[in-house]
């Protein structure tokens, strides 16, 4: 009897941690933590000395780029940029370039060294921030729409828009120190681009709702992710590398795993895409952690969520 009772207590334990194995995983969860307005069209950038996501005010400029550590943002309007730079624990604001066409996109390397603009006639411009003297000056065929500094300086992507009939390369990797092209790739709009954090990466968010993902350096085709039939607006990879997150025309921002494309979750809008405001979330971002991410709408809204569950799945 004894020995029957034993029998049945492993049956038990075996059925039990069976059942254990076959249950499905606890869904992932991403809590929104913070929620304010502000003026449209207003950004933000993530300032790594006190982990905080600060406001950045427009000012009416057509692009705007940050370079958090030395603290040095960029504004481009009709006819100037501007850059405001750290005087007395101030900001000071000079004009850094005037009689310019209007700049639609702006770039600056991670210290802050140099400046990129691009315009609607295709025109790439590097300048030194320090002296304002033009380094580097590029012809695309279509109108400038994105432009991203890999973190260590050494590679500038520039994304366009495709031109009608035609079948050129929308995404071009430059060389900065050699002055050349590298690789290129896509055959759609490119309003969004993101290198990882190791500069080993490059997304390219096209309008087709794709995502292509290229290694720097590498003359291989990019990988393409599908993720949605909406316009890709704005990229930001997580900071290990292994995520990715795009948002998307109709407001809603997605995550997902780099190495598979498999989406893991989707960042619903609180309020449907207005038509006055065609680039409905103008920026994406982790902190340095990877333990936040925020999104910036451009009717003034800021949302950012906790992604803590990332670390402990």
């Amino acid at each position: 009897m004894r020995d029957r009772s034993a029998a049945i207590l492993l049956v038990l334990l075996a059925l039990a941690a069976y059942s254990c194995s076959r249950a499905p995983q606890r869904a992932l969860d991403f809590p929104l933590v913070q929620k304010y307005t502000t003026h449209a069209g207003d950004l933000f950038y993530f300032r790594p000395r006190d982990g905080q996501f600060v406001l950045l005010e427009r000012r009416k400029a057509l692009a705007v780029a940050v370079a958090p550590e030395p603290n040095i943002q960029a504004y481009s309007y009709e006819d100037r940029i501007t850059v405001s730079r750290p005087q007395d624990e101030m900001l000071e604001n000079t004009v850094f370039l005037e009689k310019i066409g209007p700049q639609q996109a702006l770039a600056i390397t991670a210290d802050g060294w140099k400046l990129a603009g691009g315009d609607a006639t295709g025109a790439v411009t590097l300048w030194e921030i320090a002296t304002g003297n033009l380094t580097l000056q590029l012809k695309e065929r279509s109108p400038i729409l994105s432009l991203a500094f890999s973190p260590d300086g050494k590679w500038l992507a520039v994304g366009v828009a495709k031109a009608a009939g035609e079948a050129a390369d929308t995404v071009w990797v430059y060389d900065v120190h050699s002055n050349g092209p590298h690789h290129s790739f896509g055959r759609a709009t490119a309003a969004a681009l993101a290198w990882s954090a190791d500069s080993r990466w490059l997304a390219a968010g096209l309008d087709d709702g794709t995502v292509l993902v290229s290694e720097a350096g590498s003359d291989r085709e990019p990988r393409r992710i599908r993720l949605s039939p909406s316009a890709v607006t704005a990229l930001d990879f997580h900071p290990s590398g292994l995520f990715l997150a795009s948002a998307h025309a109709n407001k809603r921002v997605l995550l997902f795993k780099l190495a598979t494309g498999e989406r893991l979750y989707t960042f619903e809008a609180a309020l449907p895409p207005n038509p006055q405001f065609p680039r409905v979330i103008e920026r994406v971002a982790f902190d340095g952690k990877g333990a936040r991410l925020a999104a910036a709408y451009a009717e003034g809204e800021f949302s950012i969520w906790d992604m803590s569950a990332l670390s402990h799945p």
